[in-house]
């Protein structure tokens, strides 16, 4: 009964505008958020003058053009005078963004690579529906007939889109032998959460990709899975993590802090402030914390650990995140394209905007990373540059700054000397990866590569060892021998990666990474 009156509602209202409008010369008009919340809209004269000016053009122009490109082109102008992350989405990506954002999409749930002239099947989704009809290694000749043999990626999602509850039939190679299924769409749930284990008896780990609608309920999930296991501190990984929807920060936020305490807070254009506080019963309000963060987590990232920074609930660790402190709000333009706008600025509890400065150009804004390589704020804490004009005192007493993303208690240096990290961020790491796949590909049957954890408990990357020295041009003589345990532990999760997903890849690598290894020394030091 409810939904009935707010339809009703809705239907007045526009009502009430269309004839407000048509009496007015349009000048009234309405817009739906991704919430589906009304926004009332009032056109302007210099609205009214392109309005007239695109029906003069459909209507009188003398070479036949189409307005759509011409307003679309118009808006992507009239948008990239705003702040960097105001978008122009058009009709054709909002489908893809609100899927990304969603967490779910219609489809038949697989992970796949380009091999040369053939897309080959890596792994097929537990949670979608066809886990027990598609396997790795099957190579996909076409879709419904249709050959996919030399197309791009791009050709072959268009071609197996479709709606909930359809089939397609794929084509397979499978073990040299040709089949054909049929395969089913259904809904793919995304799991946000791509690293979730116990890295010892008491310290957990969960590494979250993304703030998607369903981020806090997947969240919520993996903690009562650690905290089953007997997890006392946990590590709660945030790096790459761009944001995304802001309420999900606020919810995974509130699982660390206590009733009333603040968590973030906006202000608008008219200066209106929204703040938004914990509640009770949060799942892990008393446990130690480590928010690992770097200069690709931003936005909801930077909530997160921001309210835990200022409450001295969590030590953050790694280097300074991106600087993200605006918040967008995607509304409908009316024909199936939106704007992502900047609607309003967030501060953390001590209020702090830990927005990056975006003033001078988007060019000088967009090259804030290679800027901070250069000036070796990567490397050191001491090239971090903060504005003393910006200092706060957090609630728990801290000096904390704003005007450009979250320092971390804890500095880790990015360590050009790291065999991991030259393994992990080298250029050629393409190659690696067609080596580990051809090699998994040729021993896909092996009992092995058949569970995760015969997998993890069992197989050694020394077996590819010996094979993957010869790609870098390497004999064994010429590799030290302290240097071998990482080459092995990079191999197994880069097969771990290929055949059951992120999850077993940072089960696999995190021993050799920095920030681990640091907040490992961390907990040493504080038990003692």
């Amino acid at each position: 009964m409810r939904k009935f009156f707010k339809i009703l509602n809705y239907f007045l209202v526009v009502l009430i505008l269309f004839l407000l409008g048509f009496l007015a010369g349009k000048r009234y008009d309405i817009a739906f958020d991704s919430n589906d919340e009304i926004i009332g809209l009032h056109y302007s004269g210099n609205e009214q003058k392109i309005r007239r000016l695109v029906s003069l053009i459909d209507a009188q122009y003398i070479d036949g053009i189409s307005s759509d490109s011409l307003v679309d082109v118009a808006i992507k102008k009239i948008v990239d005078q705003l702040d960097p992350h105001s978008k122009y989405i058009e009709k054709v990506k909002v489908d893809k963004t609100n899927q990304e954002i969603k967490g779910e999409y219609v489809g038949i749930g697989i992970e796949y690579k380009g091999l040369r002239d053939t897309l080959v099947i890596t792994r097929a989704l537990q949670d979608g529906p066809n886990a027990d009809l598609l396997r790795f290694g099957d190579r996909i000749l076409a879709v419904d007939k249709e050959s996919v043999v030399g197309k791009n990626a791009s050709k072959f999602e268009q071609l197996i889109k479709g709606r909930k509850g359809s089939t397609v039939q794929l084509d397979l190679l499978r073990n040299k032998d040709s089949i054909t299924v049929t395969a089913k769409r259904n809904i793919v749930p995304v799991n946000p959460i791509v690293g979730e284990h116990m890295i010892n008896q008491e310290l957990g780990y969960i590494k979250l990709s993304k703030f998607t609608n369903n981020a806090a309920s997947y969240f919520h999930q993996s903690l009562k899975n650690l905290l089953a296991q007997g997890m006392q501190t946990l590590v709660l990984d945030l790096r790459g993590n761009p944001g995304g929807v802001m309420s999900q920060a606020e919810a995974i936020a509130d699982e660390f802090l206590t009733k009333n305490e603040l968590i973030v807070f906006t202000k608008d254009k008219d200066e209106k402030k929204k703040y938004i506080f914990a509640t009770k019963g949060g799942l892990f309000e008393q446990g130690q914390v480590y928010v690992l963060i770097d200069e690709g987590s931003a936005s909801s990232s930077e909530i997160v650990a921001g309210a835990l920074q200022d409450y001295g609930r969590g030590t953050i660790v790694g280097r300074r995140s991106y600087g993200k402190g605006l918040v967008q709000r995607e509304i409908d333009l009316g024909d199936g394209s939106s704007i992502l706008l900047t609607v309003a600025r967030y501060y953390t509890p001590s209020g702090r905007s830990i927005q990056k400065p975006y003033t001078v150009s988007k060019e000088t804004y967009n090259e804030d990373l290679h800027n901070r390589i250069r000036s070796g704020e990567l490397f050191s804490r001491d090239s971090i540059k903060l504005n003393e004009q910006l200092k706060f005192r957090a609630p728990s007493g801290k000096i904390v700054y704003g005007g450009g993303g979250i320092v971390p208690d804890e500095f880790v240096a990015f360590d050009t000397l790291s065999v991991a990290n030259w393994l992990t961020y080298n250029p050629d790491a393409k190659y690696y990866d067609e080596f580990v796949f051809n090699k998994t590909d040729e021993n896909k049957n092996i009992l092995l590569l058949q569970t995760e954890n015969i997998f993890y408990r069992y197989f050694d990357g020394s077996l590819y060892h010996a094979d993957f020295l010869k790609i870098l041009g390497l004999k064994s003589s010429m590799v030290k021998k302290d240097y071998f345990p990482i080459v092995n532990t990079f191999l197994k999760a880069s097969v771990a990666k290929l055949k059951f997903g992120l999850p077993m890849y940072y089960r696999v690598w995190l021993p050799e990474d920095e920030m681990i290894k640091r907040v490992i020394e961390l907990e040493n030091k504080r038990k003692r």
